[in-house]
């Protein structure tokens, strides 16, 4: 099996062509091959491919990575499968999906390409997990232990860390349970562990070859792109005054620092999101979930409790801002300018136009949307998100560092620092600040501080690789998943269940170490009650 995998530069010209002699997909599990040999043998022995390998690695775990982020639209209940369509695409799937990367508009696999990158840059269990399998073969191991490239090398070795320290976060982020190259099963916590580790071998390297930018236009400084992750590791471990450390140090440094999964026109390299959400639109986005039956249903793990009828905290559909910048109505229920209609149906009038409400809210510029034809819905809302296929994807944004930074504000009580973060990012999208009587509010609550963050990570992370699914498995307790009961507004769909997801089924198969806790028995149980997957 024989893909092209093309990276380019922010001007659009190719900065590299590369041939893979064989797709992860071509195995059923990571685990049935010592190395998923994503180049040939020959390619991989030889010292002068090491700048094409790092980059390989780079472009699957870009491709992985809008990958998920088109699936997270389900978990973030911003987008519906419809029936026929997109096979169930939008579900909360509770199992990561596998294959090649971005084989057609409506594949989603992303397993494979993020591990797969990590395979990709290294297999040596002394860098990674006692316990491990790998054969030590990555081009990172081979730069440290075979190949002598000098400064080059050096620069090469940073940026590997740099994407081992990505991928490993992500994957600690949103599974339940990983193994590493046959290693026994590991916490979120224990990968985002490791993943730290990677962070610190890439400040040493850096510390070594000196600063420098990142290739393609991924990020203008290596130093602050590291730390930037280990300020969202920090976060996940729920070490916020750590986090709050390390963005402040970026947002010192560069107040508009990004960094960006980089995507241009064609197969493996475009946007995901926007081809399958918006330009062919096989979903249909969602207004305030009023249809799901919560207090027939289980209660939530997290909380005992059980769900109201009309779910907090959801809806997509022409999303509105108070005067005083309130975004919330009572029990949580998102304040719209314009009438959103019922889950799923389009709220507009004979000639096109949204109809407004009594509310007295403008429009959240920040979530726009347009009405467009969905096979087996007719006419229904898309999000507005992205422009084109070659639109990049923001991975790890300014506006995600001043909320980590809100949040260690509103954790140590400092209410109005909190809110002064949020108007930051409220003045710089021209949305109302929080003012007056909401002001007020505010300050008297910290809980009420801690609903308006997470209604305002909702807006700003809208479509957006899924950052606010992140912040639902963070806030289990308030942010909704269905736990794999009831159906899709059509009643075409079940909820599939999904809030951490885990592993393909063959890693719990081929793997004896989980076979040994009773195979696909063991899915879900790296994870408490209130984030496994459930699993019928």
């Amino acid at each position: 099996m024989a893909n092209t995998i093309l990276l380019k530069n922010k001007a659009g010209s190719v900065a590299l062509g590369l041939f893979i002699g064989l797709s992860v997909s071509a195995c059923d599990g990571l685990l049935e091959v010592d190395l998923p040999h994503l180049l040939t043998d020959a390619a991989i022995e030889d010292q002068g491919t090491a700048e094409v390998q790092v980059n390989s690695a780079i472009a699957l775990f870009e491709c992985g990575y809008t990958a998920l982020g088109l699936t997270a639209m389900g978990h973030e209940g911003l987008m519906e499968s419809e029936a026929g369509v997109f096979g169930g695409g939008h579900i909360y799937d509770a199992s990561a999906d596998t294959g090649t990367c971005d084989s057609s508009t409506q594949s989603r696999a992303w397993f494979d390409q993020v591990m797969g990158a990590r395979a990709l840059l290294s297999t040596d269990p002394a860098r990674l997990v006692p316990g491990a399998e790998g054969a030590g073969r990555g081009v990172y191991d081979r730069m440290q232990d075979d190949w002598a490239l000098g400064a080059a090398g050096e620069r090469l070795s940073a940026i590997a860390s740099i994407y081992m320290a990505a991928t490993l976060t992500h994957l600690g982020e949103f599974l339940c349970e990983i193994s590493i190259d046959g290693s026994d099963m590991l916490t979120p916590n224990d990968v985002l562990g490791v993943a730290d580790t990677w962070v610190s071998t890439a400040m040493g390297h850096i510390s070594s070859t000196g600063a420098f930018a990142m290739p393609f236009g991924i990020a203008s400084d290596a130093t602050l792109m590291v730390t930037a992750i280990r300020a969202r590791n920090r976060w996940l471990k729920g070490d916020l005054a750590g986090a709050n450390a390390d963005a402040t140090t970026v947002l010192a440094a560069d107040p508009a620092f990004n960094v960006w999964v980089t995507r241009e026109n064609g197969a493996t390299r475009r946007n995901k999101i926007y081809l399958t959400a918006t330009a062919i639109a096989f979903s249909r986005q969602l207004g305030i979930n009023n249809t799901w039956n919560g207090p027939i249903r289980r209660a939530n793990p997290a909380t005992g409790a059980k769900w109201p009828t009309t779910i907090p905290f959801t809806g997509y559909l022409f999303l509105g801002v108070m005067p005083d910048g309130r975004t919330l109505d009572t029990d949580n229920f998102a304040v719209t300018w314009a009438e959103s209609g019922v889950i799923g149906q389009s709220a507009r009038d004979a000639a096109g136009n949204p109809v407004p409400n009594a509310s007295g809210a403008v429009e959240d510029k920040r979530t726009l949307h347009f009405e467009t034809t969905v096979q087996g819905s007719g006419l229904v809302e898309v999000p507005d998100r992205y422009k084109a296929e070659d639109e990049d994807v923001g991975y790890m944004t300014w506006e995600e560092l001043r909320f980590i930074q809100a949040d260690y504000d509103r954790s140590v009580g400092n209410l109005q620092g909190a809110i002064d973060k949020v108007n930051v990012l409220r003045t710089a999208h021209d949305v109302p600040l929080i003012s007056g009587a909401y002001l007020a509010t505010l300050l008297a609550s910290t809980t009420q501080v801690r609903y308006m963050l997470l209604e305002e990570r909702r807006r700003e992370f809208y479509a957006e690789g899924g950052r606010f699914w992140s912040t639902k498995i963070q806030n289990t307790d308030l942010l909704w998943f269905p736990r794999g009961e009831g159906q899709t507004s059509n009643n075409f769909y079940n909820w599939a269940g999904g809030v951490r997801m885990h592993m393909p089924n063959a890693e719990y198969n081929n793997n004896p170490k989980f076979v040994a806790r009773g195979g696909l028995d063991a899915r879900g149980t790296g994870c408490g009650a209130a984030q496994a997957p459930f699993i019928n």
